[in-house]
């Protein structure tokens, strides 16, 4: 594939990314318009936020065997084909049942589309700029983050409460077909395993101590990024007394600012190949600017400590993502293996934001939730010197 090409199917399918983040976070920006609307209490809003993520934590290790069978662009076509599903039953649902469900199915693209990503980018980008397209395929959902923070809000003011839901359907629609016609299956061996074969294949990826370090670390990093993506706005408030359209603001900045060092991160590793060093420098500025949550004094300060928490959070996820098919022998097991990684980081997604609520509504204090972050954030700096430490003595072998 020349150059062209692969940047062009790289675009679209970052696009697709992008779309399958934007559906899931359509609800953050609009909860209260959706409280009042549709008559659903704040507790239930937070399943239906958190419960997106139910179905990567069930279907992220299938997903690895999927790949394996019938290939990434069939698996990418279903993946969009979950999304219009869940999206226009969200859109005609007004039973809260419903609606939990039509996120459950959203929640089937959630669950493997960064996986079918990485197995598109180790083809596409074999020879050369795999670090770069991986560290740029790492920022779709803080590009997501950005565009539903700033889109639906005034969307649905303009055009309706769940003109979202038919705004998402239509354009995962379009690019569907863009997909169907504009990008090719990878052919590769991967196809030909029978059972037995699949059997051992997994076999291998799930005895892989190096991925489930990396998995762990990963999961680290989501625990973090997902509490403050949904609850930052809160945190200004009830912490700092800022007004909610200012929290708003600052909250938004975290997508934006977090976008650039996916990209960053790809870049480094691709030309220093210390992709190990950059990934525990990147988790150690996590914690440091997970801690500084608890000292802001102004607006500098909440700014600067947001380019320091995003740069943190970007390079570690991209990172882990960019090292992570590395640290597999066999091409075959990379979908697999990352299937593992995405396992723990759903359940980081899953269990932070309620974990953190829960802690802060017994203690009164959020203090008390950022130090518990904090930690979370330490354990994952652990991991990757565990992991940097296990890599060392591979090579010595």
């Amino acid at each position: 594939m020349n150059k062209n090409n692969r940047w062009f199917n790289f675009f679209i399918l970052y696009l697709g990314g992008v779309l399958v983040s934007i559906s899931q976070l359509k609800i953050v920006p609009i909860q209260n318009e959706i409280v009042q609307g549709m008559g659903f209490s704040f507790t239930s809003i937070s399943w239906l936020m958190s419960i997106f993520t139910l179905s990567g934590i069930f279907l992220s290790i299938p997903g690895g065997k999927f790949i394996i069978k019938i290939g990434p662009k069939k698996l990418l076509i279903m993946i969009m084909l979950c999304l219009i599903l869940g999206n226009v039953i969200g859109f005609f649902s007004e039973s809260y049942y419903l609606m939990l469900a039509s996120r459950l199915i959203e929640g089937i693209s959630f669950s493997m589309i960064i996986m079918v990503g990485i197995v598109f980018i180790n083809e596409w980008f074999k020879d050369s700029g795999r670090g770069l397209a991986t560290g740029i395929w790492g920022t779709f959902s803080a590009a997501g983050s950005l565009i539903a923070m700033n889109l639906f809000l005034p969307m649905t003011k303009s055009f309706g409460l769940k003109s979202p839901w038919l705004f998402i359907a239509a354009l995962t629609l379009l690019m569907t077909v863009i997909y169907m016609f504009k990008i090719k299956d990878i052919k590769s061996e991967e196809k030909s395993a029978d059972s037995n074969e699949d059997k051992e294949l997994f076999k291998k990826a799930i005895r892989n101590k190096r991925i489930w370090i990396l998995a762990l670390a990963q999961g680290c990093m989501a625990f973090i990024l997902f509490t403050f993506i949904n609850m930052l706005p809160i945190i200004y408030e009830q912490m700092y007394g800022i007004n909610n359209t200012l929290a708003n603001r600052y909250a938004g900045y975290f997508g934006l600012f977090g976008i650039p060092f996916g990209i960053i991160a790809g870049y480094l590793i691709d030309k220093t190949k210390k992709g190990n060093l950059i990934t525990l420098i990147s988790f150690s500025i996590m914690s440091i600017a997970v801690i500084l949550t608890n000292t802001l004094s102004g607006s500098v300060s909440i700014i600067l400590q947001l380019i320091l928490l995003s740069g943190g959070i970007g390079l570690s996820a991209a990172c882990i993502m960019i090292i992570a098919p590395e640290a597999v022998v066999n091409k075959k097991l990379i979908g697999m293996s990352i299937s593992i990684v995405n396992f723990v980081y759903y359940i980081g997604i899953f269990i932070g934001t309620p974990c953190i609520v829960k802690l802060v509504e017994v203690t009164n204090s959020w203090k008390v939730g950022i130090n518990l972050m904090f930690l979370v954030s330490v354990m994952g700096s652990i991991l990757v010197l565990l992991y940097c430490k296990t890599d060392n003595k591979k090579i010595k072998k």
